[in-house]
């Protein structure tokens, strides 16, 4: 079904040039199309040029395609030639005798020889326009496949990722103050039910990605709130109605990373800033460097998956840095969500 769409379109496409390039070629000449005889001239004489100027196009073009330039050369020269000579033999006898009245046969073949050159250049270049506009059409869609395919990618990293993170952190519970065991497994169970439930939607409601976030820090600040200054501020200096939607689970995986990378014997913190304004959502994050003996290897995917989510996701609309100070970390990542 879908070949059989694409070969109806492509007839249509060729039946489109093939009117057009037959109403030009004759515009000089439809003041004397005054009879079914003339226009039957005038459409063979037409024939004759599309005819040679699409056997170029499929014959002989292919040629040049290999950079057989010599063959093609040659073939060129002939084929042109012979449309030529066919074209002024048409004429000499039927359609138009009375133009070799005067004798002039040479330049009146090198008026056809012209003539078929000038159509297959034109042929050539409406063929060649088409071929690039399909070909950068399918180029894009391929892109968007690839660009979705990526998508889905990263969010099936990153699922595996945070739930290991997470049932690393319920185990340490269960084995430090397992009487809090129960509540930290409903309040995960919330989370996990919210990411299972948007981790597949393009956007979501800004107002249930915070909640999330606050029921992360939460879990967080019961787990290590004892040992880690812990600190979420969230403001929103927008007045009015507000509908703002972001893309799920994209800012998690940074305040997770800042947990994880934080642990400090002397002074470990995580302090948490969120704004929302008319320019968009702002997140800063500044957390305490981890001790050498508590340093966890990183493989990068968190942050890896957060560049890759923002440049497919927002491309110019974000902008995303992290540096290392001299007792801290900072993370900041805005979105201009109203561009998106």
């Amino acid at each position: 079904m879908v070949n059989s769409g694409k070969t109806r379109s492509a007839w249509l496409q060729e039946s489109v040039i093939f009117c057009a390039m037959f109403a030009l070629t004759m515009l000089h000449e439809w003041i004397f199309i005054n009879s079914p005889e003339n226009f039957l001239k005038g459409l063979v004489f037409f024939l004759i040029l599309y005819a040679q100027a699409q056997a170029h196009r499929f014959y002989i073009y292919p040629y040049y395609l290999r950079k057989n330039y010599l063959v093609y050369a040659v073939l060129t020269l002939t084929a042109v030639s012979l449309g030529a000579s066919t074209l002024f033999i048409a004429d000499y006898f039927w359609i138009k005798p009375e133009f070799f009245e005067d004798g002039e046969f040479f330049l009146g073949f090198v008026y056809h020889f012209v003539i078929c050159v000038v159509s297959t250049v034109t042929i050539m270049a409406l063929s060649l326009m088409k071929s690039y506009a399909t070909e950068l059409q399918r180029r894009n869609h391929d892109q968007l496949l690839l660009n979705e395919m990526n998508l889905k990618f990263l969010h099936a990293q990153l699922n595996p990722h945070f739930f290991f993170n997470m049932l690393n952190n319920l185990y340490g519970v269960s084995l430090t103050e397992p009487e809090r065991t129960p509540a930290l497994i409903v309040k995960l169970s919330e989370l996990m039910r919210y990411q299972i439930e948007n981790w597949n939607l393009t956007r979501v409601e800004l107002a249930g990605e915070i909640s999330f976030i606050e029921n992360y820090v939460d879990l967080e600040r019961e787990r290590i709130g004892k040992r880690c200054d812990i600190r979420l501020n969230y403001a929103n200096s927008i007045s009015g109605p507000q509908n703002h939607t972001i893309a799920p689970l994209l800012l998690i995986v940074l305040i997770e990373n800042s947990f994880k990378h934080s642990q400090n014997f002397k002074h470990w913190f995580v302090h948490i800033d969120i704004h929302l304004s008319e320019e968009g959502l702002e997140m800063k994050i500044e957390n305490s460097l981890a001790d050498e003996s508590l340093k966890k290897y990183s493989t990068q995917i968190g942050l890896a998956n957060i560049e890759q989510r923002l440049e497919f996701l927002y491309k110019d609309a974000h902008r995303l840095t992290s540096e290392r100070l001299q007792d801290s970390h900072r993370t900041e990542v805005f979105i201009n969500l109203k561009n998106t």
